[in-house]
């Protein structure tokens, strides 16, 4: 079997790196993209615990992540109580509180619980040193060039026309054609498959600050329980998380990654809903005008600090009509959308994909492959990348509202936690045995989505008060989430047990309400 990759980002060589070694020996691997990305921006420095459980168990890089990057303990929420008023820095705070409880534990790791549940990567190291792998592995060829054409032969093998550096061309013949090309998008674009939404497009700026004052994340009022202390279990520092500050239509992140400096560079950036956000953010310049407007927490950040460099997309969403063909080609990541960054799950999907085709390949070497399963396939990971993006595209419109950007959180973490990870941790999205619990996440009723009823309550209300939010860090995170079971029936009691905290939180947060009103009135 011939596989021809197309593309060397970080998602190219990954994949590179599982079809080697999830693959007979025979099968022929070559990458073919350029040698540098030139200045093509890189997003996506968080990884959850979908990725980090496929670069640990699938690639063995646990040791690696330990020893060149930061450790990533949750994700942390900030909703601003007041965003008209600067003055104001009352935060209701929102973060896990404790982990799956089955994480093995990490030989080296000397910091607090067995191991980190995921971990906060610098994408220029993690990027490079993945490309060195690849080179390193035997079995894999690179041929530096960019993909210019493509004759499509289901049963001949394809036919992929090369440039190289010099101007000179070649061709390359492969029974399989994984195109990564990232925003290039070259089979997509190909055959007409890309699709640019009009509404709900999204901007986005970011940038990196160095020699910051990590104490001025603290300085705000935050409501809500605090991570468990030292000594008591789950343990550890909110600095090392993804923090969140949420505004009107638009939202800020801010990740600690690991410089090659020794030192600890803060990414910050702000992705936007630009018919919803008024504002244009190309400069730093633009971002600390606009941001200290709502949280000036943030901009006294970047100000200690040192910017290092900018970076931005404008109305970058797309998405391609399909992504796995039985003519023997796939469309792996960007190459296939471009999604919001709100939840970390850019590199989450790309792995999930990473197994589906693997599992494709294989069947295909065996000669057990049908259009079928191909076309489930496709279905399958369309599933997950719609369902979340058109959630995140609807809160937009709310995420100025600190009681409804709570709400939204703890219900879609609930059924990341209770549904979708149990089920990528026990190959419900490309084991054929096990795909039609999948097929929950195409169900009819939107696995995200806050109950309308719970969106009706909050018209009942004016002002925000401390005394609506109900906290769920402990109780949002599934103890079992991890755990690889041998029946389906243990997965779907995951999902009932999640369904049901779900509709206890819904009666909660409608019952806090009504005790509210009383205390008004």
């Amino acid at each position: 079997m011939r596989l021809a990759i197309l593309g060397n980002g970080v998602l190219a060589n990954l994949a590179a790196l599982y079809l080697r070694k999830s693959t007979p020996a025979d099968t022929e691997i070559t990458i073919v993209g350029p040698a540098e990305r030139g200045k093509l921006p890189r997003v996506g420095e968080s990884l959850i615990e979908i990725s980090t459980r496929f670069l640990e168990e699938q690639l063995g890089l646990g040791q690696y992540l330990r020893k060149n990057h930061n450790p990533k303990f949750a994700l942390t929420y900030y909703f601003k109580l007041d965003l008209d008023d600067p003055e104001d820095r009352t935060y209701s705070i929102h973060c896990n509180e404790r982990a799956p409880d089955n994480h093995p534990s990490l030989d080296g790791w000397e910091g607090p619980m067995a191991r980190p549940p995921a971990w906060l990567i610098n994408r220029e190291v993690f990027d490079r040193d993945m490309k060195q792998l690849v080179t390193d592995e035997p079995g894999i060829e690179r041929i530096e060039g960019v993909a210019k054409d493509i004759e499509v032969d289901r049963e001949g093998g394809h036919t992929v026309t090369i440039a190289e550096p010099d101007g000179e061309k070649r061709t390359l013949e492969a029974d399989w054609v994984i195109d990564v090309t990232g925003r290039a998008r070259f089979l997509a674009k190909r055959f007409g498959l890309v699709e640019k939404p009009k509404t709900g497009q999204r901007n986005c700026f970011w940038f990196h600050v160095k020699d910051f004052d990590p104490e001025l994340l603290t300085a705000l009022d935050a409501l809500g329980p605090q991570p468990p202390a030292e000594g008591e279990d789950y343990h550890y520092d909110r600095y090392f998380t993804t923090h969140h500050f949420m505004g009107r239509g638009n939202w800020i992140w801010l990740i600690p990654v690991k410089g090659e400096d020794g030192k600890d560079h803060m990414s910050v950036g702000l992705t936007s809903r630009p018919d919803i956000y008024p504002h244009e953010v190309r400069s730093i310049e633009q971002f600390l005008e606009h941001v200290s407007t709502e949280h000036p927490v943030v901009a006294d950040l970047v100000r200690s600090g040192t910017v290092e460099d900018t970076s931005i997309l404008g109305n970058y969403r797309y998405f391609a009509k399909q992504a796995y063909s039985p003519d023997r080609w796939c469309i792996l990541g960007d190459a296939a959308y471009a999604l919001d960054p709100l939840f970390s799950n850019g590199l989450a999907f790309g792995t999930i994909q990473i197994e589906q085709i693997g599992e494709m390949i294989r069947r295909d070497c065996a000669g057990e492959l049908t259009d079928k399963l191909i076309s489930d396939m496709d279905k399958a990971v369309w599933a997950p990348v719609i369902a979340s993006q058109n959630t995140i595209t609807e809160w937009y419109s709310s995420m100025d509202d600190p009681y409804l950007s709570a709400l939204r959180l703890n219900w879609i973490e609930i059924a990341y936690f209770y549904m979708l990870l149990p089920m990528v941790v026990n190959r419900c999205h490309y084991d054929p045995k096990r795909m039609g619990l999948w097929r929950i996440m195409q169900s009819s009723a939107p696995p995200f989505e806050v109950p309308p009823q719970l969106i009706e309550a909050r018209k009942h209300f004016d002002r925000v008060t401390p005394d609506h939010f109900i906290y769920r860090g402990k109780e949002k995170v599934n103890l079992r989430a991890l755990e690889e079971v041998d029946n389906l029936g243990a997965i779907r009691s995951q999902i009932v047990e999640g369904s049901q905290l779900r509709q206890r939180y819904a009666e909660d947060s409608l019952a806090q309400l009504e005790q509210a009103a009383q205390a008004v009135a």
